[in-house]
């Protein structure tokens, strides 16, 4: 329950203009948070075959110990090129049936090098080119079965320790003072701005509208079009518990917008413009929304599609929403497309010049990550129960799932609420009372 606390502050009474009003109004909080801590992981390397086995606990086949020994053996030449030899000195490699940590040492440089003269083999700039459409196959081939061969025997490479996390219990409290405008102009235009106490007096200190029958135009601290339409799941707990129902919208922190609804569809779009030390952003930053939503068969309905692009990642949105009675069912979908960022690299010829040529690109992969998510509200006299259940699937990651549970109880004024979250096997308990005025 909202109070205001000024209300008609502004009544401005000059000729020819309308009325303007101000309102003050506040929510606080008191509560408690506690997190489950975690135990410690020991660092260590495991190898295996077929499942996770300790350090040296793969045998290698006799077919395998062949094929990598027919590998390493001595070369003919530095650097030249000779079917089945990727070994850089004259000084054969050879492997044993016990995988450990050396043999792997000695297979990795062998795929180095195998991939140093793939590019060689490529660049007809090169001093130990072959040019021959054969052998490049052949050493395409060879580097597939070495990095297959890898695959297979290593089965989750070294990994750092993990210091033990005791549980916390933290105290939650809040208390924040919102400002609201609101007025229209003799020619029927409405305008207004809303702020908060705790914003500092800048140009992104809250936000400002202007808006008539062309739609709204929104400046200042604004979330981007698409998170403005299609939304969040309904969390739990008296400080979010986390606020791991929120999805990670990437377009957040825009200050410019314009949106407009009309016949149930409603339509956002927003950027971020650049000042001052803000100059050296490249590429995109823009946002988009729209939505649809009306009554079927005594259900409210909505369905929103959302996307932005900022620089150069793009992210696809959407949300379909159902409320009747009591009831309220929210589902969101995110999925990026975080593609490699290609860049040139380059490797010293080893030809006297000491040029460099360019040989190919590294490649640095930003997995894309795909989000879903489903929450569901009832509200019973003072009483509601919410729970909500998201999941991140990020490419060559295990997916990581978080869901909460809880509840709301209306005093008259203030409300009691508690939730619980496992946060990806993290729990977090979330406990106290909220205020408005």
């Amino acid at each position: 329950m909202k109070h205001t606390l000024l209300a008609t502050t502004a009544l401005v009474a000059l000729t020819g203009a309308a009325a303007a009003e101000i309102t003050i109004s506040g929510t606080a909080r008191i509560g408690v948070v506690t997190t489950e801590g975690a135990a410690a992981v020991a660092a260590g390397t495991v190898f295996g075959k077929g499942g996770a086995q300790t350090l040296g606990g793969h045998a290698l086949t006799t077919k395998e110990i062949a094929t990598l020994d027919k590998f390493g053996a001595a070369a003919a030449g530095t650097g030249v090129y000779d079917a089945g030899e990727y070994q850089s000195t004259t000084t054969a490699v050879t492997f044993a049936a016990t995988t450990n940590a050396a043999q792997l040492t000695k297979l990795d440089a062998l795929i180095a090098n195998a991939k140093t003269l793939l590019l060689e083999q490529q660049n007809t700039a090169s001093a130990n080119v072959g040019q021959t459409a054969a052998e490049i196959a052949k050493i395409s081939a060879d580097l597939a079965t070495m990095e297959n061969l890898r695959g297979q025997v290593v089965a989750k490479e070294a990994s750092a320790a993990v210091a033990k996390k005791a549980d916390t219990t933290v105290g939650k409290n809040r208390v924040r003072i919102a400002f609201a405008g609101s007025g229209t102009t003799d020619g029927g235009l409405t305008y207004g701005f809303s702020a908060r106490a705790d914003h500092s007096n800048t140009s992104t200190g809250g936000s400002q509208y202007i808006s008539g029958a062309f739609g709204k135009i929104s400046m200042g601290d604004l979330n981007g079009g698409d998170e403005q339409l299609v939304g969040n799941l309904s969390g739990v707990g008296s400080s979010g518990a986390g606020s791991h129902q929120e999805f990670g919208y990437q377009s957040s922190s825009h200050n410019i917008g314009y949106s407009v609804s009309m016949a149930g569809v409603s339509f956002a779009a927003t950027t971020d413009l650049v000042r001052g030390a803000d100059s050296t952003k490249t590429g995109s930053n823009t946002a988009y929304g729209v939505k649809w939503s009306g009554d079927m068969g005594g259900a409210t309905v909505g369905i929103a599609l959302g996307t932005s692009k900022i620089g150069n990642v793009t992210e696809d949105s959407m949300s379909a929403s159902v409320s009747m009675g009591g009831l309220s069912i929210m589902a969101v979908s995110h999925s990026n497309d975080n593609g490699p960022v290609i860049g040139a690299v380059t490797k010293a010829r080893s030809a006297a010049s000491g040029t460099a040529d360019v040989y190919g690109s590294a490649v640095n992969n930003t997995p894309d990550t795909d989000t879903t998510g489903l929450s569901i509200s009832y509200a019973m006299d003072a009483m509601s129960v919410t729970a909500y259940t998201r999941t991140e699937a990020t490419t060559g990651v295990a997916d990581k799932d978080y869901s909460g549970v809880g509840f709301t109880y209306n005093l008259g004024g203030a409300t009691l609420k508690a939730g619980f979250v496992d946060a990806n096997d993290i729990s977090i308990m979330d406990f106290g009372i909220n205020f408005s005025f």
